[in-house]
């Protein structure tokens, strides 16, 4: 059995929220052709899902901005490469001044931190919130991540029902509705537990099977 590491050594995970303020609730694409020689290829955009953008999403965070940064970066409905870059070199510099390493970003918008010597754990994810919150990472950052995984912003209860069923974890008929009704008590109908729990992970990170296509 393996001990566990000193805080001081350990290295943490954090995860973007999966919705932005009121429609972003903390947890945790383009579209794409299936491909009958690999179905774990994207997903195409399914045609009853609704792509009404992020519109409400920018205005959210305009409303949640402090910073001169954030409302500029916010302002025109989108975030560029230099704007998310700007956002995380803010980031970088501002946990490094508080004793803590950021590892950088995977595809998805997760990352991992290690503390430096003398501070906790708690101690790092309390000042890893506080960087997310002074750098824009909570708003510019969220939102940049956040449109990758799907830039139409496509009714999520659809897309991972289709990312689900593609993953062969639920039976062909399993729909938004279904994804709707088992979220509340994760009662989802895997046939088998380990590999649906695998594909329900899969699939809420990256439900159109595109992040792995992207630099970041």
């Amino acid at each position: 059995m393996l001990a566990t590491p000193p805080s001081s050594l350990r290295a943490v995970m954090k995860r973007l929220s999966k919705r932005l303020a009121i429609a972003i609730a903390c947890l945790l694409a383009f579209s794409g052709c299936s491909s009958a020689e690999n179905p774990d290829e994207a997903v195409p955009i399914i045609p009853t899902a609704s792509a009404k953008g992020w519109a409400d999403e920018f205005e959210e965070a305009r409303r949640r901005a402090t910073t001169d940064f954030e409302r500029k970066a916010l302002e025109d409905d989108r975030i560029s490469d230099a704007e998310f870059a700007e956002m995380e070199s803010a980031f970088t510099t501002c946990m490094r001044e508080r004793n803590v390493t950021f590892r950088g970003f995977r595809p998805g918008g997760g990352y991992e931190f290690r503390p430096g010597r003398g501070t906790t754990t708690a101690e790092a994810n309390g000042i890893a919130d506080e960087c997310s919150a002074s750098s824009g990472l909570d708003t510019v950052g969220s939102l940049y991540f956040l449109m990758k995984r799907n830039p139409q912003n496509l009714d999520e209860d659809a897309i991972m029902a289709a990312c689900l069923v593609r993953k062969k974890a639920v039976p062909p008929t399993y729909s938004a509705a279904d994804v709707a009704r088992d979220t509340l008590g994760q009662t989802y109908p895997f046939s088998d537990k380990t590999r649906g729990e695998k594909a329900l992970e899969e699939c809420s990170h990256d439900p159109l099977g595109l992040l792995d296509k992207q630099t970041r």
